[in-house]
């Protein structure tokens, strides 16, 4: 519940069950930093695959039954939840759902919006049939063989083997010939995936942009970033270790930054986003933004691209969590 001096007590979430846990700590700990304390009382909650607990001195255990903790034998509950975990279960709906069912706000949207966009493949299915341009993909379940001649016919090589559910990179490949594709596949089944999905290369300038709440709750698009790898794509080294040159704002015509941003913010709406989401592109044949992907909690650590963006566009990160506390709670 709210504290005496009206403030809002938050629970930011951080952590999760994924290889991505580790980034999920350095994006809470920026909106730990940057939360109004004049509006809001934080507490960082971990969520370990053993327990979830509150970094509270005593570091007691969360009750899932109500998602409330006891110190110094007083309970305290939450108004409304931030999280900040990537992957499962931050950006697979576990959460959502989980929160959902206790009635408690949180900053994302809602568990079946969340569980479809962290699949790759019912991502691009829909974005597809409602006319975004997306690359070719088959999905093949980790427990079977993969189909050579039906990648060959529908994707093609070069192509991309990801984890269907996951982030941050990981488990991906660039595979240019047939002989290299078993090994792409075992290196995405080893991230635990339940399906694996095979895409097409896209050619063209790769771009990342953020859609965030307006201060009135609608969606509005950040600059864009475009990302210049020294890697074949932007991995997990190129993404979190420095292999890759970020620029904000990007160098592209008003006509190109139009569509990106334009192409954003339906895709933020067709797939009942909320809160802060960053879209991957790739600019097809110089004026076409292809979608690549859409991260619902996406980084936010200090060298994430979201506060570049927010940076350059003059938002204070201060601001921003605000905004996005108000969207979740109306």
């Amino acid at each position: 519940m709210s504290t005496a001096q009206n403030k809002q007590r938050i629970a930011v979430l951080a952590g999760g069950y994924s290889g991505e846990a580790v980034i999920s700590l350095q994006s809470a700990a920026t909106v730990m930093e940057h939360l109004d304390r004049n509006l809001f009382d934080p507490i960082l909650v971990r969520i370990d695959s053993d327990r979830w607990w509150a970094d509270v001195e005593g570091q007691p255990t969360i009750n899932k039954s109500n998602f409330t903790y006891t110190q110094n034998d007083i309970d305290h509950s939450f108004d409304a939840v931030f999280i900040m975990v990537h992957g499962t279960p931050g950006e697979d709906g576990i959460l959502q759902k989980y929160f959902e069912n206790l009635s408690i706000p949180f900053t994302t949207g809602s568990s079946e919006s969340v569980a479809e966009t962290f699949n790759k493949f019912a991502t691009t299915s829909k974005l597809r049939k409602a006319g975004f341009t997306v690359g070719n993909s088959v999905i093949l379940n980790s427990n079977d063989d993969a189909d050579v001649s039906n990648i060959e016919e529908n994707v093609g090589f070069p192509c991309f083997v990801k984890p269907n559910q996951g982030g941050s990179s990981l488990g991906i490949s660039r595979v240019d010939k047939i002989e290299d594709l078993k090994g792409a596949i075992d290196l995405a089944k080893g991230t635990n995936c339940e399906s694996i999905i095979i895409e097409s290369l896209l050619e063209g300038r790769e771009f990342s942009m953020g859609v965030v709440p307006s201060e009135d709750g609608t969606p509005i698009a950040m600059p864009i970033t475009e990302i210049v790898t020294e890697n074949l794509f932007f991995d997990y080294q190129a993404k979190y270790e420095g292999a890759s040159d970020e620029i904000t704002p990007a160098d592209i015509s008003e006509d190109q930054k139009a569509q990106i941003q334009a192409k954003g913010i339906a895709a933020y709406k067709l797939l009942g986003c909320r809160g802060m989401v960053r879209l991957d592109y790739i600019l097809v044949d110089g004026n076409k933004p292809a979608i690549l992907e859409v991260n619902t909690v996406p980084g936010f650590s200090k060298i994430s691209i979201l506060p570049q963006q927010l940076a350059h566009c003059g938002i204070s990160i201060n601001e921003m969590l605000t905004r996005v506390l108000n969207q979740c709670s109306n």
